[in-house]
């Protein structure tokens, strides 16, 4: 008899962007996944996988009417299906996943840290409140599974739970689609259909459009940049969050730095490896992450990467090896590091061919899936 797996999650939206492919590869190990999410944009997409999807009402913001619903609907499908195991995903799963399954009695609870909600800079009452969600998720969680290695040996030396309860599983890219010799003419096919020339200078991001990923700091640093480089365009690919707190226009901030007729701005792409295929340069300046999938794409497809020297993308990027840090929030630094790999081609090739090697070597889903398949194994043995 297969194991039964639920995976919550606040909206299919993000399963499919981000969770889809390690789902897959768990079907393909012999386990029977379903997944429960808030239904948002993408339920045809998940179902063409064949993943089976229980859709219940989920809001990503604190929304006491919303979440009471939430649970009282997440307890009644968990006691009427049975899961084995019932496996929780981002922040509003840190809060309802855990309690809710182990009220359901289901046999293993766990929850993946895709980061924690605070980072190394957070103080004050953000900070006790951010402790407070990781703590009480770690002691409602039978196991809980790591991306960060960071965030992990945080995790152990604040004792959330016994050693034998936490457990590193990584992230990784899918590298049979994030490979650049599948895509011989992606740059100068995708760069046409953008309007965009091969003498461009393109300068990418891939993030949610919200404040943390730090569009502030992106669009500052591209509007001192353009007065240098005539060249330069900016190339963004995101998704709306407008229910989030700090969601942004990416219109305003255009216009704020000057950059009318030299930013693209597209959203709800499925062309992610042609898209980066573009880019000159990939940039990530957040303030929070745990491990960034967009820098391990771009650097999979050897685009030369600069990101914020924060938990996780230090772990990916080794600084003057396989891509640029600069400190957080430094939009100087920012610029300084992008402006040395838009004047020197040798080393934007250099950088992006050792980002690559260094994905492959330890960042790819093949390596994160069975790592969780090991798990689910010695979980399920454990409880019989």
């Amino acid at each position: 008899m297969r194991a039964r797996v639920a995976h919550l999650s606040p909206s299919d939206r993000i399963v499919n962007l981000l969770l889809r492919p390690g789902l897959l590869r768990l079907q393909e190990a012999g386990f029977e996944v379903t997944v429960i999410c808030g239904r948002v944009a993408m339920g045809e997409e998940l179902a063409r996988t064949g993943l089976r999807v229980i859709y219940i009402p989920f809001a990503r913001e604190i929304e006491p009417r919303t979440d009471w619903a939430c649970a009282r609907a997440l307890y009644q499908v968990l006691r009427r299906e049975r899961f084995d195991i019932v496996h929780s995903h981002n922040p509003k799963g840190t809060l309802l996943g855990p309690v809710v399954g182990q009220l359901a009695r289901v046999p293993v609870v766990t929850h993946t840290v895709h980061g924690f909600l605070f980072h190394e800079n957070t103080t004050g009452l953000v900070r006790g409140l951010a402790m407070g969600a990781e703590w009480w998720c770690a002691r409602w969680c039978d196991h809980l599974l790591f991306q960060s290695e960071e965030d992990y040996g945080f995790a152990l030396a604040q004792r959330f739970r016994e050693p034998e309860r936490l457990h590193l599983v990584g992230n990784g890219i899918d590298e049979r689609r994030f490979d650049p010799e599948g895509y011989p003419e992606a740059r100068r096919r995708k760069r046409c259909e953008l309007g965009l020339e091969e003498w461009h200078l393109v300068v990418g991001m891939v993030a949610r459009l919200v404040r943390e990923k730090g569009y502030e700091e992106l669009f500052a640093m591209a509007g001192q940049l353009a007065r240098q480089f005539p060249q330069l365009r900016l190339l963004v690919v995101g998704i709306t969050e407008r229910d989030q707190w700090d969601a942004i226009d990416p219109q305003v901030l255009i216009a704020a730095h000057g950059l009318e007729g030299r930013c693209l701005v597209l959203e709800q792409r499925q062309d992610m490896p042609e898209l980066y295929a573009c880019m000159d340069v990939a940039v990530l300046p957040s303030h929070r992450e745990g491990i960034p999938r967009a820098i391990m794409e771009a650097a999979a497809m050897g685009v030369p990467v600069v990101a914020s020297d924060i938990r996780g993308c230090r772990e990916i990027i080794l600084h003057g090896e396989s891509g640029l840090l600069f400190p957080l929030r430094d939009v100087e630094g920012l610029t300084t590091a992008v402006r040395r790999l838009l004047l020197d081609e040798g080393l934007r090739r250099r950088l992006g061919e050792a980002g690559r090697r260094r994905v492959l070597a330890h960042y790819t889903e093949a390596r994160t899936a069975a790592r969780v398949i090991a798990c689910y194994e010695r979980f399920l043995a454990e409880c019989g």
